[in-house]
Order: C-alpha cells, then structure tokens, then sequence
C-alpha cells in the first residue's frame, strides 16, 4: 500500500482561494491553510500569533469519547503540545467557507507509533468541525466533533506511516505567510 497524501487539503484549500472572488473567505481560508501546515509540521507557537488567533480562543473539543473546553492561549497551547508530533492525512474532505468561518469533514488517518520501530498503527476517526472568525479574519476557536463509533484503529506496515520528521519535510516549504491586508 502507498503512503496517504498530506498535500491534498493545503492544495484543496489553495483551489478555493484562486476561486474565492470575496476577500474576507480567501483571508480565512489562507489562515486555515496556514494553520494546517504549522500543526503538521509542529510549529505550534506560530498558531497562536496575533494575526491569526484572537487572545482568549475558545476550543470544544469531543475526541476519543471524552469532550474538553479549552479557554484562552495558555490551555489551547497545551493542548497542540499534548499532540506535537502526531501526523495525520485526511480523506473524502469537504470544505466549507462563510462570513462566520470555515467548516470542514473528513476521515482523519492519524499515524500511531507502537512499541517497537516496526509497530504503527493507523487510527481512523471521522471528525467535523467548525471555526469562528472574528472581524479580522484571525481564529476565534475550534469546534471539533468526532463521530466515535465508526473509527477504527488498525496495525500497518512501517512503510505507511507517516513520522513528524517526513510530515515536515514534505510540508514546511509549504508555509507562507499570512496575506497583508
């Protein structure tokens, strides 16, 4: 089997913002975009800067059967560091963009270590989500809903998983700025 691609939702979100003819949806989604790239690739100070998030973000999160408020920068920060390092390709996407903010879904393939080096695993969960935008375009929070009795967690051969160190390789010349505005 061949790697899962972790380019597809940067070049998805890149085609919706060549085809968005309204200003504030393109500077969402060029946030959204950026957000990804910096999650994946593990620079996760970066997504909380002032031009992209609001100070006091709110995030609700209902992962792996349990549901957490995260209020303010100190909390959301501790959760990417919670998760720093996990790599994950989505499939069978679907954007959504609004005044109010960007809404997405798909399969989320998260790649999970084992024991051993030879041991990885593939955990597979359908999440949707929604996140508010503020005036200035910049992240009021998360939405994140997981529908949990259709994920799945599977053993996989090596060759299929995805580490952090390939994740930014792959992803980090991907990374731009946000647009001026």
């Amino acid at each position: 089997m061949t790697k899962l691609d972790i380019t597809n939702v940067p070049r998805e979100l890149d085609e919706l913002i060549r085809s968005s003819a309204d200003a504030r949806h393109r500077r969402i989604l060029e946030n959204v975009r950026r957000h990804y790239l910096l999650e994946q690739t593990g620079r996760i100070d970066e997504i909380l800067a002032p031009d992209m998030t609001v100070a006091a973000p709110v995030y609700y999160l209902n992962l792996d059967g349990a549901s957490r408020t995260l209020r303010g920068r100190a909390e959301v920060l501790a959760f990417y560091k919670e998760v720093v390092g996990v790599v994950f390709a989505c499939e069978e996407t679907a954007h959504a963009i609004t005044d109010a903010g960007y809404w997405f879904e798909a399969w989320f393939n998260f790649f999970v270590p084992g024991r051993t080096p030879d041991e990885w695993f593939r955990k597979r969960q359908w999440i949707t989500m929604r996140w508010p935008y503020d005036a200035h375009a910049r992240l009021i929070g998360e939405r994140v809903f997981e529908h949990v009795d259709i994920g799945e967690t599977v053993p996989i051969d090596p060759a299929e998983a995805i580490t952090a160190a390939e994740a930014k390789k792959i992803l980090e010349p991907l990374i731009r700025p946000l647009p001026t505005v």
